[in-house]
């Protein structure tokens, strides 16, 4: 039995954080995957591949409002960044100062 994810209907974007509305009402906050990324650049172990995204501050990244919903909850940005309804509904958190911080 699989249980069905909620999708997204409205996605609202700021720096290096998207705000998701899903179809059952609630409203979720999650990083963008520029800034993790960035974040992941730091660590030894989970960076590797990733030091080029030190060369750019993380506020230099703003996203605008030019997301995609596609009907099955997936999300995209800038025609390549690709965000599916599983990474959206578990990667994000209905508390914005859990993902906010850097």
């Amino acid at each position: 039995m699989t249980t069905a994810l909620p999708k997204a209907v409205k996605v609202w974007m700021g720096a290096n954080m998207i705000q998701i509305e899903f179809d059952n009402g609630q409203y979720r906050y999650m990083r963008t995957h520029f800034i993790n990324d960035y974040l992941l650049a730091w660590s030894p172990k989970k960076g590797k591949g990733k030091p080029k995204n030190l060369w750019l501050p993380p506020t230099w990244e703003w996203l605008g409002s030019n997301a995609r919903i596609q009907p099955d909850g997936t999300v995209i940005l800038f025609d390549k960044d690709v965000y599916t309804a599983k990474e959206l509904w578990e990667n994000s958190s209905d508390n914005i100062d859990l993902v906010s911080g850097v």
